[in-house]
């Protein structure tokens, strides 16, 4: 098995972390910023 500390000297997987928690946040906040502009502007899909 490979250990924690070794997955954790990887670059190539910090990156593919530090990438994916940034996409990760960008889509909670687009959809929480969406879901507020179509409560204030009213325009919810019927």
């Amino acid at each position: 098995m490979v250990d924690l500390t070794q997955i954790m000297d990887d670059e190539v997987f910090m990156a593919f972390a530090s990438y994916a928690t940034i996409i990760l946040s960008k889509m909670m906040l687009m959809s929480a910023t969406t879901g507020f502009y179509r409560m204030t502007r009213k325009s919810a899909p019927e």
